[in-house]
Parts: structure tokens; C-alpha cells; sequence
């Protein structure tokens, strides 16, 4: 659907139903699934791991979505289940892990243990909705680079691992990574010269009426803001 030294770097989708290739002169680049929930996470019953696909250098670049890998399992006890996956945006991704009476949870790829979360049934309230000031559309002089900023009033909250961009109507189109290292601005969608992007992700433009919501760690949705229009980019 890069965050992403830095400020956050994202990753994003493409249109076509697979990823789209980088430039002839560039080194080959693919796409990994990488989990963003934190080791010994509290997960909700209702939460899970967040997965997201992320640039490899000479990474695969397969059809369908790299975040969202039907052969993982999540492992308690001696069990082994494959577990619900929902996608929120091209490229992101929540493995669920509510099961019965399970006080630890592992979500395993066959070969190794990728994450270990603690399941909870106490209630975990969403993050609220995000604040923005302003977000915008800039784009290289070399056009190799088109990016969706977006300035925050405040900075990321705690627990927040992505902010999902989305259509007027609620459809995500792209997503960025969440550090506290980004401070009040980050990118919510970007082309950048011989990255790929996940399946999916719908380009944004200066014009388009956006909305925007957070993803935290277990991989809860806030409300999303109003619609916003994307401006051009600041002077």
C-alpha cells in the first residue's frame, strides 16, 4: 500500500497486480513482510500483529500482497493455527490472535518465531483520530519522486506504528510508518526513484479530498479525520 534516517518512511502499493519493477539503471528491489508490533506486545482480543511489507534490496517481487502470508502460522501451546488476516491498507496488514484462554501467542513463518504477544482481555481504547495541520502533494524536478506530506499538531502518539491514508470515503490508498523519531511531520504516501510498492496502493495528487487514521501496535484503527484536501507543496 522506506517510514519508512529519517522521518518516517513508507511504503506504499501499486496499481498493476504486481509490483511495480524499478528503473533499468536502478539495483533490483523488492518487497519483505516485517512485523511492527513489539516483542512481549498486550494485544487485545480483538487486536493482533501488524505485518507490513517493506522494501529488500534484491528482494522477491511477487504477485499479491508481500504483508499478508497465508503460510504463517500462529502457534499456543502445542497448537498450530493459520489465523485470520485483515488487510488495512495495501501493504499493512493484522494477523489475529484471539484464541480461548491463551495467555501467550506466537506468530511463526515455519522456520522461526517471528512474534511473541501477550493476549489480554481487558479492553484497549483506540488511538483518537489524527490531528493534522496540513497535508500536501510534492514532486522532484526529475519527477523520479512524488510524495503526500502531512503535518501533524502535535507529535506521533505513543503506540501508533502507521498512518493510513485514505479516500474521502474511507478507502485506504497508501500508508506511512509511525517512529517517534519523525516528530510532527511525516509522508503518507511516496514514489521514490527504484522502490517498489506494495499491490494496491493508489497514487495521491494535490486535489484529492483524503481522510486519514492511525494503526497502533496491536493493530487497532483510530477514527479517521474529516476530509482534507491535498494542497501543494509548502514554499
Amino acid at each position: 500500500m522506506k517510514r519508512f534516517a529519517l522521518v518516517p518512511v513508507l511504503v506504499f502499493a501499486a496499481l498493476s497486480l504486481a509490483p511495480s519493477l524499478a528503473r533499468a539503471d536502478c539495483a533490483r528491489v523488492g518487497l519483505t513482510p516485517k512485523v511492527l508490533t513489539p516483542a512481549s506486545a498486550v494485544v487485545p482480543r480483538d487486536g493482533g500483529v501488524v505485518v507490513a511489507a517493506v522494501p529488500e534490496p534484491r528482494g522477491k517481487l511477487d504477485p499479491g500482497d508481500a504483508a499478508v502470508q497465508s503460510g504463517w502460522r500462529v502457534k499456543i501451546g502445542g497448537d498450530s493455527v493459520k489465523p485470520p488476516i485483515d488487510v488495512l491498507a495495501p501493504g499493512l496488514a493484522v494477523y489475529r490472535v484471539a484464541v480461548a484462554n491463551a495467555f501467550k501467542v506466537e506468530l511463526s513463518n515455519g522456520d522461526a518465531v517471528l512474534a511473541t504477544v501477550r493476549v489480554t482481555r481487558d479492553k484497549i481504547d483506540p488511538l483518537p483520530a489524527p490531528k493534522i495541520t496540513r497535508v500536501w502533494f510534492e514532486q522532484a524536478s526529475r519527477h523520479s519522486t512524488t510524495q503526500v506530506g502531512v503535518a501533524l499538531d502535535g507529535d506521533i502518539p505513543a503506540g501508533a506504528v502507521a498512518l493510513v491514508l485514505a479516500d474521502d470515503q474511507g478507502v485506504p490508498r497508501s500508508w506511512g510508518l509511525a517512529t517517534a523519531a519523525a516528530g510532527s511531520k511525516l509522508y503518507a504516501y511516496g514514489a521514490r526513484n527504484c522502490e517498489v510498492l506494495p499491490n494496491g496502493t493508489i497514487p495521491s495528487k494535490a486535489g484529492d479530498k483524503v481522510t486519514l487514521f492511525w494503526v497502533d501496535s496491536t493493530g487497532m484503527k483510530s477514527a479517521a479525520t474529516k476530509p482534507i484536501q491535498i494542497g501543494a507543496a509548502p514554499r
